[in-house]
């Protein structure tokens, strides 16, 4: 029955039946740190959830942004409340945030290298955690302390389940599917029903869009970056019927629903 299960039980043995190197916080720092570059480059669309956000927010509300990367949403963001706080355990991120903030003129932001929940921060009314908590074992102190610095709204944007069009694609070449496979956005929404915080669970569909000069390009993308040429090659043959071609190159564009979980607090 609903009542005796256990969400963020269940939330720590799906990231430790992967045993991911990555749940160990020093080698995800470091790997942050070599790939900053390469995801801001890639970093997708998150229109629609933005526009979500957007509605939600007050002009005068300091919101923090827990994992802010290079600022898909921290920049936006800081256009449309007083104040935000980009929390962040890689100085390499932060350190991209930062020259994009100034390039776009951007005066409103505070960067924070820490990693959560290990960190002091005053409560913000608005706290924001976008595919964040990937690495937090134990899911129900992250929520706690999220739950204890906001004053006025938590969301939390998380997967639904990733089953894009050519996950057969690369489970036939790679051997098998490593992106979530469970509904994370579930799992988070219960964990927080299981402290007594009752949040409301909305759906969002965001195009993804991967560009590259040639099929074997936007493959490379797909992979992990210690894949045979082989296998890339192999499969850009077989994705290339997915593919839309441009005069400089080539496009991917697919829709990915994603799980947007808020949860207001008493204060409204």
């Amino acid at each position: 029955m609903l009542q005796h299960y256990d969400f963020a039980a269940a939330w720590t043995a799906h990231l430790r039946q992967h045993n991911d190197p990555r749940l160990d916080p020093a080698i995800d720092r470091a790997f942050w740190e070599r790939y900053a570059v390469e995801y801001d480059r890639q970093a997708g669309s998150v229109t629609q959830c933005l526009e979500l956000v957007r509605h939600l927010l007050h002009p005068d509300d300091t919101l923090l942004d827990i994992g802010a990367g290079t600022g898909r949403f921290a920049l936006p963001i800081a256009r449309l409340v007083r104040a935000v706080t980009a929390l962040d355990q890689s100085s390499a991120m932060l350190s991209i945030l930062s020259h994009r903030a100034a390039q776009q003129g951007i005066t409103n932001l505070r960067l924070l290298e820490a990693d959560w929940p290990d960190v002091i921060v005053e409560p913000h009314d608005v706290t924001l955690a976008a595919w964040s908590l990937y690495r937090q074992l134990d899911l129900a102190t992250a929520l706690q302390q999220m739950a204890a610095v906001t004053r006025r709204l938590l969301i939390i944007i998380d997967s639904v389940a990733s089953d894009p069009p050519h996950r057969s694609l690369i489970e036939h070449h790679c051997g098998g599917w490593h992106e979530a496979r469970w509904p994370h956005h579930l799992l988070i929404a219960g964990a927080l029903w299981q402290q007594g915080l009752l949040a409301e669970v909305r759906i969002v569909n965001e195009e993804c869009v991967i560009s590259g000069s040639s099929p074997e390009a936007i493959v490379r993308q797909m992979v992990s970056t210690d894949t045979p040429a082989s296998i890339v090659t192999a499969m850009a043959r077989d994705v290339t019927p997915l593919l839309v071609r441009h005069a400089d190159g080539w496009r991917y564009a697919y829709r990915q629903p994603v799980g947007v979980v808020i949860w207001q607090t008493h204060a409204q």
